[in-house]
């Protein structure tokens, strides 16, 4: 092969990783002169195994098919173009507006591994039959088996994140800046990775009465909210609250569709503070959370969800502690 067809791979690579994205996207379809019809083919969406697992692992196929030549020689090549192929098939569907960012930065990890495999079995497939009809039936492979994937359905599971933090402070302060959190500065916001990923960063919340019922309205950047009711109180010790999100309220912009809480796929459940003294000027701060997850890969998506839950809610308790030890201080130098 020369040099210009050995590239060939990483384009088609691309190209047919675009190519999926978009058919995928369409889940079904259907006669356009008949809506109320039976969908003539189905591929469920984006968030099956087909797509997040066979789609990269078929891009690293075909640039294997194109490079197996390359790679004998140079073996960076079996790393190498896999992984151009899907930077640059979710770097382009991002800048075109196909995908969101935070949905781009989850599925890269999967894609990256998946794509690598594939160029490391594809050199070895290849190298002992090249047949075109053999690379077209992986080619299709995930659109045969995406249908079958809706008859296991989605798998609904309960997660839990815990996080603590010490505050050098007494549990009256603390507790003002647990129930009512007035505006939050952007300055106060730590550069967190879920701002970094795109999430939008909390601004305040509202509780109208500190009593079980109660309406705490938890209000994002973006337009974004959540209503919040009380469960559970004890005064200077917990304080918890179900968690209420309205799908068709969230701006459009506000979270990408495939983490929309309260979607088909994900939704924060329930949270809870606890605070534990010390001493009367320390105590520990817990926040636990609930959320939900309904995907065919909560082995997967389970981890980024406790990764960025867990990064959202020290960012919380971060503000919390700045708010209260600060308070403490101003209230110490005027008693002197």
């Amino acid at each position: 092969m020369g040099n210009s067809e050995n590239w060939k791979g990483l384009f088609y690579g691309i190209a047919y990783g675009l190519a999926c994205r978009a058919v995928f996207a369409l889940e079904d379809f259907r006669n356009l002169s008949e809506p109320y019809e039976k969908p003539l083919f189905q591929t469920y969406g984006l968030m099956t195994m087909s797509f997040m697992f066979l789609v990269p692992f078929v891009i690293g196929l075909i640039t294997a098919y194109y490079h197996d030549s390359v790679t004998s020689s140079r073996k960076i090549g079996v790393i190498a173009m896999p992984l151009i192929s899907i930077v640059g098939f979710v770097g382009l569907s991002v800048f075109f507006g196909m995908e969101g960012v935070i949905c781009a930065l989850m599925a890269l990890p999967i894609f990256l591994f998946m794509a690598l495999l594939g160029g490391l079995v594809g050199v070895q497939v290849f190298e002992r039959n090249r047949s075109k009809v053999h690379v077209l039936l992986w080619v299709i492979l995930p659109f045969l088996l995406a249908p079958f994937e809706n008859y296991f359905g989605l798998t609904d599971k309960i997660f839990s994140e815990h996080t603590t933090i010490v505050i050098n402070s007494d549990d009256e302060t603390v507790w003002g800046n647990i129930t009512r959190v007035s505006r939050i500065s952007e300055s106060e916001n730590n550069s967190s990775l879920f701002q970094v990923m795109g999430f939008p960063r909390p601004i305040e919340a509202e509780l109208d009465t500190v009593a079980v019922g109660g309406i705490r309205k938890a209000i994002f950047a973006r337009g974004l909210f959540f209503t919040e009711r009380v469960t559970q109180m004890n005064p200077l010790k917990v304080l918890a609250f179900s968690i209420e999100a309205d799908p068709n309220s969230i701006p459009p912009k506000a979270l990408d569709e495939h983490v929309l809480v309260g979607g088909k796929y994900f939704d924060v459940l329930e949270g809870k503070y606890e605070i534990k003294r010390i001493s009367s000027d320390k105590i520990i701060l817990h926040l636990t959370s609930q959320f939900r997850l309904s995907t065919r890969f909560n082995f997967y998506s389970g981890l980024w969800s406790k990764l960025i839950m867990s990064d959202i809610q020290k960012n919380i308790l971060e503000i919390i502690k700045k708010r209260s030890e600060t308070h403490k201080i101003k209230a110490t130098a005027n008693t002197v």
